[in-house]
């Protein structure tokens, strides 16, 4: 090998190697152990429980991907949410397989818990029908024909 495409191949790597820590760099944007605002993107301090610049604060919510409510999503932001089709639920769905009192998610010890409340067709969490269940980020949430993602921060 000549000492030019030596000189060229260590030049090579160098550059290539610039490029992938600028890249490493950009994408780690807060410090560790420091959390980013979802809504004005400046950085908080872990001690906030919500954004002291735009008031933006990390809450659970359902992400609706099939239904009537498809592409709409709920905040959690009470202490229960209740779901049903009867007028009066937090979430009404005109559903003719949902339960006028259906189903409800509670705030509990810093969770959320999903609970049946004697529906007739019963409550699903990733396929699989559940009297109660905590909650976990990810987890898929069937009343009738209607499904929603249960998401976190």
């Amino acid at each position: 090998m000549s000492t030019g495409a030596l000189v060229g191949l260590i030049v090579g790597g160098a550059v290539l190697l610039l490029i992938v820590i600028a890249l490493m760099a950009k994408k780690s944007a807060a410090p560790v152990g420091q959390r980013v605002c979802g809504g004005c993107k400046r950085v908080m301090l872990p001690v906030w429980t919500k954004c002291l610049f735009c008031g933006w604060a990390p809450g659970a919510r359902l992400e609706f991907i099939l239904g009537p409510m498809a592409n709409q999503v709920l905040q959690l932001a009470e202490d229960v949410t209740t779901i049903g089709s009867v007028a009066g639920a937090t979430v009404v769905l005109a559903d003719p397989a949902v339960s006028r009192k259906h189903a409800a998610i509670r705030k509990v010890d810093g969770g959320f818990e999903l609970a049946d409340l004697g529906s007739t067709n019963g409550v699903y969490v990733n396929g699989h029908k559940v009297p109660k269940k905590t909650l976990e980020p990810g987890d898929i949430v069937r009343v009738g024909n209607t499904e929603a993602v249960f998401k976190r921060g």
